[in-house]
């Protein structure tokens, strides 16, 4: 008696987009602008988070564009939430330096 085999899951499968860490690193990135000077000190902690967000929102672009367009509605809800966090995050920055 054999076991059923299980197909191996292919790379498309195995690389579904998740906008957890680019909302996170927002988020992150808004709450050191929101409580600090973008333009002191802190800048060596928020530029960071915001390029790291800018990398993950690129790299999970990506994934989608390659999933067609296939995701749950909690991705649909974090992907708005973290361009959301990207554009207050950039405000922010623009505003700090008027």
């Amino acid at each position: 008696m054999g076991t059923p085999s299980v197909p191996p899951r292919t790379f498309e499968e195995q690389s579904k987009p998740g906008w957890f860490p680019a909302a996170l690193l927002f988020g992150a990135a808004c709450a050191v602008l929101r409580f600090a000077d973008p333009w002191s000190w802190w800048a060596l902690l928020w530029a960071p988070l915001l390029l790291l967000g800018l990398g993950a929102t690129v790299y999970e672009w990506r994934l989608l564009a390659r999933r067609r367009w296939r995701m749950a509605p909690l991705e649909w809800g974090l992907l708005a939430v973290s361009h959301l966090g990207l554009a207050a995050a950039l405000v922010a920055v623009w505003l700090g330096a008027h």
